[in-house]
């Protein structure tokens, strides 16, 4: 897979960061949306807001329960922005993050035109996530009060529903974002294990590691 423009996180799993617990309510919801979609200064214009558009209208689109949408939403973001908490249904917060995040590709190129389809993903990378999601349940257990009233088996499974029904590529991003989140230390070998799946979907240098560096306390 070619390499990422940008070095850092993207897409949906890079929204999350912008709504971390406890969310910031001097910005609006559509503001903070639209700061995430803002390229990075090693990014084309309009790729941050067509990455996290892309993830939001898959995750919408696909046949998972909108419970799961919720549960890995929650957990990433760590309750910064809790849709239960809002009454908010999981869906239609994907609906929105799209609508803001299409307006800011049509900004950045009005001439562009976005095509989002579904992912061909090969079956050994989505083995491959689904396990390293799997592997990671113990260490998450030992976090369990920190989900927000998900069961870390719960989150585990949500994970692995993303991965291998939507997009193993995202369900990855979405579990680094979650062992971040909650600050679940990560042992060498899972840190060597995560560069390689995130030399395998083409990430930048220091995706990986800014995940590493949270976890290690």
């Amino acid at each position: 897979m070619a390499p990422r423009q940008t070095e850092w996180d993207f897409g949906l799993s890079r929204l999350t960061k912008f709504f971390f617990g406890p969310w910031s309510h001097e910005r609006t919801v559509d503001e903070t949306i639209a700061g995430a979609a803002l390229a990075y200064s090693d990014e084309p214009a309009g790729e941050a807001a067509s990455a996290i558009l892309a993830d939001a209208v898959r995750l919408e689109r696909s046949s998972l329960p909108t419970e799961v949408i919720t549960t890995v939403w929650t957990v990433a973001s760590y309750g910064g922005y809790n849709l239960d908490s809002f009454g908010v249904d999981g869906r239609d917060w994907l609906r929105h993050v799209a609508a803001v995040c299409s307006e800011q590709a049509r900004q950045a190129d009005p001439a562009g035109t976005l095509v989002i389809e579904a992912v061909a993903a090969s079956e050994d990378s989505v083995r491959a996530v689904v396990a390293a999601i799997a592997a990671a349940e113990p260490a998450l257990a030992a976090k369990a009060e920190t989900f927000f009233g998900h069961e870390p088996g719960e989150v585990v499974r949500a994970l692995e529903l993303v991965a291998a029904q939507v997009d193993p590529d995202l369900g990855f991003r979405l579990l680094l974002r979650v062992l971040g989140a909650c600050r679940v230390p990560i042992s060498d070998a899972q840190y060597a294990q995560y560069e390689a799946l995130g030399e395998m979907f083409g990430y930048g240098r220091f995706h990986v590691s800014d995940v590493e560096h949270q976890t290690r306390w």
